[in-house]
């Protein structure tokens, strides 16, 4: 009675939460009080107390409670023999565990998936881990490193591979004897009793019996397997499910020897006869834990049985009250029918007085949106014609004026009137594009000075012909600065934001500032202005000042524009992580102001590289099925100091011309009728994957760009460019190229 309170007590014991919390942000997870429960065979309880754990450490977010506690349940339905479910658990934890980088649950994580592994008798999947496993543990000098070789060892004795367990099993002798496992840096809160010894015991018991299976079982393989002490093995296997089946081959072994090589009857039946007894153990062990649940499935038919008498009994007690219910049922009946009857009846007309109105709202709310749609392509029709209008009526102009000083004013004006219908076109694909893609940004080095120049240089025009003043101020900052910028979409946003200055101003001036905010080591904070003395922006429209198409409000008589500016401005920066705001007072001006962080890049020097070659041409092979653009190209590449030109209008004949003729660079153009850009460059980079190639196209996006690189295109320069900018890129490439122009001048030689 004492004993049986006193396991009692122990069990209660070990049937407290495995988690000591103080706190949602401190807890203990009590390994040694788990392995207790395992250990008395208490494997439901554990089951139970884990689930609990792990909800607790789900709750507070505490990631190594929970992966401690998914690969302890992984063990504990191992013991199950449920190998598919622990396995998934044990994978859960390793992930937690890699994830955090914490690499003595990741050597327990993985101990767990070849504990796991080799009673499933998974080898292949063992295999796959074990060196792993291993390398994990001994980069620790954990004790997992000789478990794991046990369960290595284990693996080899259960697919009869005899040679390889005595090898193990050699090894492992050899590193206990040279290991102080006082040292070991333990993987568990606690250490296991007698761990070298138990491991030593299974090392030698493996050795001696693959010792024996090498020799064919001769006299001479059983010296190892005589010299093991049966009850230091006995004691050493502990709660093992397998310990009496161990002891039965143990001693069966022995039953072999005095049989087959010492022909001594007397001893062989005495080892067979042990042999007997510990087989009906093991026997005794698996007959209890079938009839344990036996019990449990016994409980649950008695359960079922029951539930079946109780039905049957209602059923009874249904029958001798069934004159008086069914009276009651059919007038039951009759009076829910009739409130359905009128219950659905006001239903449907309260729905389809509610459909009525939702639908006399939709019809309106489409006449707005079409109405809307309507007034902005009215709208978008004289942007559109306005710029085309005055590009034909200036080309007239220029063709009948004699006067230089005329000619010029001309040509101006009909740049001013390209460039807005540029930005316009580009206002309108962008709008678009932006609506289905995200824009990714392209950043390279540069000046924020000469950004804002071209900026400039773009609504220069635009400013003058209104007679406004446009002022510039930035602040100054280190020669050899760079930062690092998407030149096109961030003078998108400047050009945008400028046009709609001018637009909205009749007289006085537009200023653009550039202030530096905040500045670190790696990257500095400037602030932007675009300043008008327009007519500035009433309170109750600043809600829709950003909204495509719905700040139809500001395009009254005293302005026009398409209402796509400020949208695209507003998405833009979203890619810069960054916002736009304005302050305004009507009849007096605006102020629209952002804030950019960027990256700093210092400017890498050019150092001047002689050649002994003689100098010559860069040789430009442009290629364009457009007549004009290939005028337009070779007119611009021939300004070029340095540069000579070629052109050629098909694309099968371009591959042919480059394999004939030594070119330093090649223009392509995209959308060609036989052959577009990418298969001519894909069939040019077959035998020359060197010569750089730049695509001339006015088609610009993210997915222009992905077919370009993968093609092998070096850079895109979109339609219509600055020449100024058009010229650095070809001189860069020229320079860039110089020992490929190298190679070709040496072979002409």
């Amino acid at each position: 009675m004492f004993i049986t309170l006193f396991l009692h007590g122990f069990n209660l014991q070990a049937q407290k939460p495995l988690i000591n919390a103080d706190s949602s942000s401190k807890c203990d997870f009590d390994t040694y009080k788990l392995d207790l429960l395992v250990k008395n065979d208490s494997l439901y309880k554990a089951t139970r107390l884990l689930n609990e754990a792990i909800t607790f450490s789900k709750k507070y977010n505490l990631k190594p409670t929970e992966a401690k506690s998914y690969n302890a349940l992984g063990h504990v339905l191992a013991k199950m023999s449920n190998f598919k479910t622990a396995a998934s658990y044990h994978n859960k934890a390793f992930k937690i565990y890699d994830s955090l980088n914490h690499k003595k649950g990741i050597d327990l994580s993985l101990s767990g998936l070849l504990y796991t592994y080799v009673y499933e008798r998974n080898y292949k999947k063992f295999d796959s881990i074990y060196p792993k496993a291993e390398a994990v543990s001994k980069a620790l000098n954990s004790e997992i490193y000789f478990i794991n070789l046990e369960y290595k060892i284990k693996k080899d004795y259960f697919s009869h591979n005899n040679e390889s367990m005595l090898a193990y099993s050699k090894m492992g002798l050899e590193a206990l004897n040279s290991t102080d496992f006082e040292k070991l840096n333990y993987s568990k809160s606690y250490r296991s009793e007698h761990l070298k010894e138990n491991l030593f015991q299974s090392y030698q018991y493996h050795s001696a019996l693959a010792q024996v299976k090498l020799s064919s079982f001769n006299a001479s393989g059983y010296d190892l397997l005589f010299s093991i002490n049966e009850d230091k093995l006995k004691a050493s296997l502990g709660t093992d499910v397998n310990s009496y089946r161990k002891l039965a081959t143990f001693n069966y072994y022995k039953y072999l020897y005095y049989t087959n090589n010492i022909k001594n009857l007397d001893s062989a039946n005495k080892y067979l006869l042990k042999s007997d007894a510990y087989k009906y153990k093991a026997l005794v062990n698996v007959e209890t834990r079938n009839n344990r649940n036996g019990d449990l499935i016994s409980k649950i038919i008695n359960a079922e049985q029951e539930l079946k008498l109780s039905n049957e009994r209602r059923n009874q007690n249904a029958k001798n009250s069934q004159i008086f219910l069914i009276s009651t049922i059919i007038t039951s009946i009759l009076l829910i029918i009739a409130l359905f009857i009128f219950y659905w009846y006001f239903k449907a007309r309260r729905n389809i007085v509610q459909i009525n109105k939702a639908l006399t709202a939709s019809n309106e709310k489409l006449m707005a949106v079409d109405k809307d749609r309507l007034e902005f392509f009215s709208i978008l029709s004289h942007e559109l014609r306005t710029p085309i209008y005055g590009i034909n009526g200036l080309a007239t102009l220029i063709d009948q004026e004699s006067d230089d000083t005329k000619k010029q004013s001309y040509l101006d004006s009909l740049k001013s009137s390209s460039n807005y219908l540029s930005i316009l076109i580009d206002n309108i694909l962008q709008a678009n594009r932006l609506k289905f893609e995200e824009k990714n940004l392209r950043l390279k080095p540069d000046k924020i000075e000469k950004i804002v120049s071209h900026v400039l240089s773009t609504v220069v025009i635009a400013a003058k012909n209104k007679g406004l003043e446009l002022n510039v101020h930035i602040d100054s900052s280190d020669a050899n600065e760079y930062i690092l910028i998407d030149k096109v979409a961030f003078s998108q946003i400047l050009i945008n934001l400028a046009y709609n200055a001018i637009r909205y101003t009749k007289k006085g001036s537009i200023t653009i500032n550039v202030l530096e905010q905040e500045r670190t080591n790696n990257d500095v904070t400037l602030r932007f202005e675009v300043k008008d003395t327009g007519i500035g922006i009433k309170d109750e429209h600043r809600a829709i000042v950003f909204s495509a198409f719905e700040n139809k409000t500001f395009l009254h008589k005293n302005s026009s524009g398409s209402g796509l500016g400020l949208y695209i401005v507003k998405t833009l920066l979203k890619s810069h992580d960054a916002d736009i705001d304005f302050t305004s007072t009507p009849n007096k001006g605006s102020c629209f102001f952002f804030e950019i962080k960027f990256k700093l890049s210092k400017a890498i020097e050019q150092t001047a590289r002689t050649s002994t070659l003689p100098k010559r041409d860069v040789r430009v092979l442009v290629v364009d099925d457009n007549k004009i653009n290939l005028l337009i190209t070779q007119k611009n590449i021939e300004k070029v100091n340095g540069f000579s030109c070629e052109t050629i209008a098909n694309g099968r004949q371009a591959i042919s011309i480059v394999k004939q003729k030594d070119f330093d660079m090649i223009l392509m153009d995209i959308n060609m009728p036989d052959m577009d850009g990418y298969e001519v460059t894909k069939h040019i980079r077959m035998f020359n994957p060197h010569i750089p190639i730049l695509a001339l196209t006015a088609l610009n996006s993210a997915e222009i760009s992905n077919k370009a690189e993968v093609a092998g295109i070096n850079q895109i320069i979109t339609k219509p460019y600055i020449f100024e900018d058009f010229k650095a890129i070809i001189s860069a490439y020229s320079e860039t190229n110089e020992n490929y122009c190298s190679i070709i001048d040496r072979a002409a030689i």
